[in-house]
């Protein structure tokens, strides 16, 4: 049975408790947090604060800047480029919970000036045409099946000359129709394109300049200790979300990063200007 991507988000490992409790742990104030008291916490995507760091260069960005991260999830990249870069940061996502969670931990370090968190679909935004100088996104896209519309939505938005600059898996050599189907099954994986396909996909929305990093080598160890991470996490999830839950998102990551140690998936860095 294909799962639901809200419900898979609202019982992912990483949420708004795992954070707060792994703070708590830590002898943390809850009442006296810096931004970067968060950063081993609530960076749900590849790399850490490297990854986000990179995307910054990238994008080139400025302070003062309007910058729309898109699938945001906690809201852990928008702080970090918010506090570190002096950005004003908008999070789009279609989890409720999700965006709660990003409001809420935002509003712990102080951060709500700087950054806003709203629920929508990244392929009917409900924002402006030009409103925003850059856009990013970590790791998403695989689960947004109409990519035309994505990328159309994306060009909408951002200002003439404004960049993109997102991370995704992305198909290997080999990938098979039962590997897509195990995927979408168990991570809500909608869409897997080959890099080429990809940065056509974004050229033909009217974007140019389209570059793409290939970043599988550095994802294969990353998974690999990512996939330690989340059984690491077992008595936090399994107190959450049940056990059964724990143990179906171990196995269904253990396929996933099967496939990139088998070559089958990788990862890409684009990177387009409007």
């Amino acid at each position: 049975m294909i799962i639901d991507i809200i419900s898979f988000y609202d019982e992912h490992p990483i949420n708004e408790g795992s954070v707060l409790a792994g703070l708590q742990r830590e002898g943390k104030d809850l009442a006296k947090l810096e931004p970067a008291d968060l950063y081993p916490h609530d960076q749900d995507h590849y790399g850490h604060l490297e990854a986000v760091r990179t995307i910054a260069a990238r994008l080139e960005l400025e302070p003062g800047q309007r910058l729309l991260d898109v699938c945001a999830g906690l809201g852990g990249p928008s702080r970090l480029l918010a506090d570190e870069f002096g950005v004003q940061v908008q999070g789009l996502d279609l989890n409720a919970g999700r965006v709660a969670g990003a409001e809420k931990l935002t509003d712990l370090v102080g951060l709500g000036g700087l950054c806003s968190f709203r629920e929508g679909d990244a392929t009917n935004m409900p924002f402006a045409a030009e409103s925003f100088d850059a856009a990013l996104s970590q790791e998403a896209f695989i689960h947004i099946a109409d990519k035309q519309a994505l990328f159309a939505e994306l060009r909408r938005v951002l200002k003439p000359g404004g960049r993109l600059c997102f991370s995704d898996w992305v198909a290997g050599s080999g990938l098979s129709p039962d590997d897509r189907q195990r995927l979408q099954s168990d991570i809500f994986a909608q869409a897997i394109h080959e890099p080429e396909e990809y940065r056509g996909l974004i050229a033909a929305a009217g974007f140019h300049a389209v570059a793409a990093e290939d970043l599988t080598a550095w994802w294969h160890d990353l998974l690999i200790e990512r996939l330690e991470m989340f059984r690491g996490m077992e008595s936090d999830t399994v107190a959450s979300f049940g056990r059964q839950r724990h143990e179906t998102y171990i196995t269904a990551y253990e396929f996933f990063v099967g496939r990139i140690i088998d070559g089958r998936l990788g990862g890409a860095r684009f990177l387009a200007t409007g």
